[in-house]
């Protein structure tokens, strides 16, 4: 054969073993595939089924009006494809909630508003006397686990009847205290605390995990509310969160499995029809992209277990690292969807931190002015903010919920 003939042939062979290898994906890494197969608990959960159905209409049982949504859910699944969606009900019956006049007893000025209308209080007290109840039925269950897929069409809880339910809370525990029985109204909002504690230490998706933050933020702010205006004794103090009520593990998982899920059948999805699956396929790799992605959701959960000083040394490196020049060329719709789909996570963990220096602000009450170092940075002391009436700890990053402040009594003018 002439040496012509043989560079081209060889020529031929190398860009067609280039071409194959281009167009091959690789396999799934063991943990993404662990994660991904990772069956769904078995096991009932009355705290589950009892969330999803706390707004059902009045008179109907909450944890058969959830557990009714999942089978609704499942028999829906098992007669259509894996790409058609079911849409949620919104505009059937549901128990009526609480209007916008219910406010935050730690809000400025929402106290002294509540106290000036003791029959409006009242009556609104009774008329939702059942979200009440069923709220008093939720917190006392420990068994909480999702029991669904993760999914973008999995039933969700409508956590807005969570939160007016936590407000009724509050204002419960200030009629208590404004008929003279601040012990009952302070027991009252610790045990809630407890409650809600524990369900922080359990909640394995990240959309309860923040809901149940903010809560927690809320009945410290009312305790203080309630204790600055002197119509509550001095609470004992908490304890610092526990490993479990910082971790996002398990919401970590949810979060790949929802995101990984979508894109292994990205090619094969009939929305897709508008791209040619060979097209989409020589630019696309699943296992790539998913493999890809998944450090980013290892690092977020490891990161929720260190403690403030080690969150805030780990700020400055991204959240998630990008692919190899070869990976990016061969990769291109995956590295784009990898950066759009996967959200910065350290907003999340930093939540959690906020809500220890609100701890750390409410095991100082009963001081003038707080003497607790800031957990951010120690040696710092929390400043006054005189529109949330509240003093506040500096913190490396924008605080939209207010959870590094606490209700106080105003410092005396200099």
């Amino acid at each position: 054969m002439k040496n012509w003939k043989k560079v081209l042939l060889g020529t031929v062979m190398v860009l067609g073993a280039g071409a194959w290898a281009w167009w091959q994906d690789e396999p799934l890494g063991p943990v993404a595939r662990a994660w991904l197969e990772e069956s769904v608990a078995t096991a009932d959960s009355k705290a589950y089924y009892q969330l999803l159905g706390l707004d059902a209409p009045a008179g109907q049982h909450p944890q058969e009006a959830g557990r009714q949504m999942v089978e609704a859910h499942l028999q829906w699944r098992a007669q259509h494809g894996p790409y058609d969606l079911m849409v949620s009900a919104t505009d059937g019956e549901r128990l009526e909630l609480p209007g916008k006049n219910l406010c935050a007893l730690g809000d400025a000025g929402c106290l002294e508003r509540l106290r000036q209308d003791s029959a409006g209080l009242a009556a609104l007290l009774a008329r939702h006397g059942e979200l009440l109840r069923r709220y008093d039925s939720l917190l006392a269950l420990d068994d909480y686990r999702t029991l669904a897929q993760p999914s973008v069409d999995e039933p969700l809880a409508n956590y807005s009847s969570l939160g007016r339910a936590n407000l009724l809370r509050a204002a419960q525990a200030m009629a208590l205290a404004e008929d003279g029985r601040g012990g009952e109204a302070l027991a009252l909002l610790q045990q809630d605390v407890r409650h809600l504690r524990g369900w922080l230490a359990r909640a394995d998706n990240l959309i309860l995990k923040m809901m149940l933050v903010n809560l927690l933020g809320r009945d410290l702010n009312a305790v203080a509310a309630l204790y600055r205006a002197g119509l509550v004794p001095l609470p004992a103090a908490e304890s610092p969160l526990s490993e479990a009520e910082r971790s996002l593990g398990a919401a970590m998982r949810r979060e790949f499995v929802l995101v990984g899920s979508g894109m292994l059948t990205l090619v094969d999805n009939p929305q897709s029809a508008g791209v040619a699956q060979w097209r989409l396929r020589l630019m696309y790799k699943p296992h790539m992209t998913v493999n890809d992605i998944l450090p980013g959701y290892q690092r977020m959960a490891t990161n929720s277990l260190l403690d403030t000083s080690a969150f805030v040394r780990t700020l400055g490196t991204p959240a998630r690292s990008q692919p190899s020049f070869w990976r990016r060329t061969r990769n291109p719709v995956g590295t784009i969807l990898g950066s759009v789909a996967v959200p910065d996570f350290n907003n999340y963990l930093a939540r959690l931190h906020d809500l220890e220096a609100k701890l750390t602000l409410f095991n100082a009450l009963g001081q003038g002015v707080p003497e607790a170092d800031n957990p951010y940075r120690p040696g710092e002391r929390a400043e006054w903010d005189e529109t949330l009436q509240a003093y506040c700890f500096s913190g490396p990053l924008v605080d939209k919920h207010h959870l590094r402040c606490l209700p106080w009594t105003a410092p005396a003018a200099q």
